[in-house]
C-alpha cells in the first residue's frame, strides 16, 4: 500500500507510479492540503491490513507536521517505510507561486533537515540519500527492514523541477 501526502509527492506518484501486481493501493488526499496526512494514514492503513507492506511518501514540509508520530511508531511497533523528499521548501505552494505570483515567494523556503538522524534520534532506522546511485539500495534496505524504516531523498525544489501539472509545465 503507497500512501502519499497531497504535497510535492503526490504530482509525481499520480503521474509515474505503475503498480505491477493487482492488488496493490494507492492512497492520496490530494488537493485537500492535509500536509502531514501520509505517516498517520500509513499508520491506520497497516491496522487495515497488518500483513500489507505500507509505505508512506511525504516532503520533508509534511515530515515537519508529524515528526512527533514518529513516537507512536516505535512505541506501537508498526513496521511504517517511510519516504521523505527533501526540497528545503514547500515544494507545492512555491512551485505554485513561481507561476501565479511571478516569482515572488513567501514564506515557503526553510532549512535543509537531516531526516534520517531525526528519525534514529526516534528509534527509527533512517537513511540519507544524497546522491542517485545510492537511492535503490537505501530503499531495498529500508524494505527489508523489520520495524519503521525512512528514507530521507535530498533533491533538487520542486519550483525548479518539471513537475508534471500542466500549468507549471513552459
Amino acid at each position: 500500500m503507497l500512501v502519499c501526502d497531497p504535497g510535492t509527492p503526490c504530482p509525481y506518484f499520480s503521474a509515474y507510479y505503475e503498480f505491477l501486481e493487482a492488488g496493490r493501493h494507492f492512497i492520496s488526499n490530494r488537493a485537500h492540503g492535509a500536509l502531514g496526512y501520509s505517516m498517520a494514514a500509513a499508520a491506520g492503513a497497516h491496522f487495515g491490513r497488518p500483513r500489507a507492506k505500507v509505505v508512506a511518501v511525504m516532503g520533508d514540509g509534511s515530515f515537519g507536521f508529524t515528526a512527533g508520530e514518529l513516537e507512536t511508531l516505535v512505541r506501537c511497533r508498526i513496521p511504517l517505510m517511510m519516504v521523505v523528499i527533501s526540497n528545503g521548501s514547500y515544494g507545492w505552494i512555491k512551485a505554485g507561486q513561481k507561476t501565479g505570483f511571478g516569482e515572488r515567494y513567501y514564506s515557503v523556503d526553510f532549512s535543509r533537515t537531516d531526516h534520517a538522524r531525526v528519525a534514529e534520534a526516534y528509534g527509527v532506522k533512517g537513511w540519507r540519500v544524497e546522491r542517485p546511485d545510492a537511492l535503490k539500495p537505501a530503499l531495498a534496505a529500508a524494505a527489508e527492514h523489520g520495524g519503521p524504516a525512512l528514507v530521507d531523498i535530498v533533491t533538487q525544489p520542486l519550483h525548479e523541477a518539471k513537475a508534471p501539472v500542466s500549468e507549471w509545465v513552459a
